[in-house]
């Protein structure tokens, strides 16, 4: 059964908030890194990591819902800039794990 609008609407912000929580999660490491307090910086990747997952899930059912409707959904706006933002939290992380590992190896 095709979802209705409102449904993929609701499922675009929830790609939006939980991309943009897992980019935050991930910054928020960096800057406790800079502090030397690493243990909540990994407390902090866990949480961006499951922000991600999140936004990964709602990611996946857009495209599922995607290859079953007719006419398709990729053209919206929305479900566009919540591509860019899942794609942008990923980045993210990958930039912050990389600095964390830098400030940890000049700070022994």
């Amino acid at each position: 059964m095709a979802l209705s609008h409102a449904e993929i609407e609701q499922a675009c912000f929830m790609l939006i908030a939980c991309s943009g929580a897992a980019k935050s999660d991930y910054l928020e490491a960096l800057e406790l890194v800079k502090k030397g307090e690493y243990e909540q910086a990994d407390a902090m990747i866990e949480s961006g990591d499951h922000n991600y997952r999140e936004a990964h899930e709602a990611h996946f059912g857009l495209i599922q819902e995607e290859v079953a409707t007719e006419g398709g959904l990729l053209t919206r706006l929305t479900l566009v800039h919540a591509e860019d933002q899942l794609a942008l939290a990923e980045n993210t992380k990958m930039l912050v794990t990389q600095l964390i590992e830098l400030y940890k190896l000049v700070r022994k």
